[in-house]
């Protein structure tokens, strides 16, 4: 696929340092991050130019080069926020159904990166949250082992009412400035 909408832990380093198989989780996860930059690039949203023009580069575009092994990765927006939902929120997308399924998916496919083990230690006064936390990421596991888990999710915010498609029906093309040069766009 392409580098900037490969699941986070594909273009991250990884612990065994050989490339890892892409499977069809990490595709689910591809198509999250391609349904966001869509989004941000074409529909309404709280965001003005020199600001998306920023997130998009840090989020799709930003790359480092390990000066060990001379391996290309990801920079850490992404993942930064598919666990925060920072850019999500900040988009303050005008579509409710947009918002949605942004907001779902981030949900679920961010179980894939949190450890509440280290998120919450050995805390004795954050035992709670730690225990729910394991029980939300083995059910958002659980949910992207089901195949059907992203077309049931589609087909209900499509038929909720309460989400707004009429809002936000047309095209938006944003204008975008042109992205700091402090970093490499394209792997080579």
């Amino acid at each position: 696929g392409t580098w900037q909408f490969l699941a986070i832990r594909l273009v991250q380093p990884n612990e065994t340092g050989k490339p890892l198989i892409q499977d069809r989780i990490d595709d689910v996860e591809s198509f999250y991050h391609v349904f966001l930059w869509m989004a941000l690039r074409y529909t309404a949203h709280k965001l003005n130019s020199a600001m998306l023009t920023t997130r998009l580069h840090e989020n799709f575009d930003v790359m480092y080069k390990d000066p060990k092994t001379g391996e290309r990765y990801i920079g850490s927006a992404r993942s930064s926020n598919m666990i925060s939902g920072y850019l999500n929120d900040e988009a303050g997308f005008a579509n409710g159904g947009i918002q949605e399924v942004l907001l779902q998916m981030r949900h679920v496919l961010y179980q894939r990166y949190i450890d509440p083990e280290y998120a919450f230690g050995n805390s004795r006064e954050l035992e709670a949250e730690r225990k729910a936390a394991k029980v939300k990421k083995v059910e958002g596991l659980k949910a992207l082992e089901d195949f059907n888990w992203l077309p049931n999710l589609l087909n209900e915010v499509i038929d909720d009412d309460l989400d707004d498609w009429v809002t936000n029906e047309a095209r938006v093309d944003h204008i975008l400035g042109k992205p700091s040069k402090y970093v490499s766009r394209i792997p080579k």
